[in-house]
């Protein structure tokens, strides 16, 4: 692991993916009992999982297993973010380009 990423070889399989799904339940578990109002604890929530699930987007195309645990419309029992199927598609996208473009990044390196 670096940086919470693990480092594999080969492609990402759901277990990798296991520490992401673990960080954000122990995230939501722990602002359950916050002293916020609903409306700030699911600002909260869904700003901070957001932001999770965007840096691991950038780093790896996400198994659909995955996809689908992390990312369920309201009306199923999610926070209704935006599809992440599309986000992890545009991430993966942009880091290409920035290889490409040879941006001054860590990852390009």
């Amino acid at each position: 692991r670096y940086l919470g990423v693990p480092l594999i070889v080969g492609r990402l399989g759901l277990k990798d993916c296991c520490a992401l799904v673990e960080q954000m339940v122990k995230r939501v578990r722990s602002w359950a009992c916050n002293c916020l109002s609903f409306g700030g604890r699911l600002q909260l929530i869904s700003s901070t999982l957001f932001s999770m699930q965007v840096f691991w987007c950038k780093t790896f195309v996400l198994p659909v297993a995955v996809i689908n645990n992390l990312c369920r419309p309201k009306d199923e029992g999610g926070l209704g973010i935006k599809s992440l199927r599309a986000w992890n598609k545009a991430a993966i996208l942009q880091q290409g380009w920035d290889i490409i473009k040879k941006k001054e990044s860590i990852w390009v390196q």
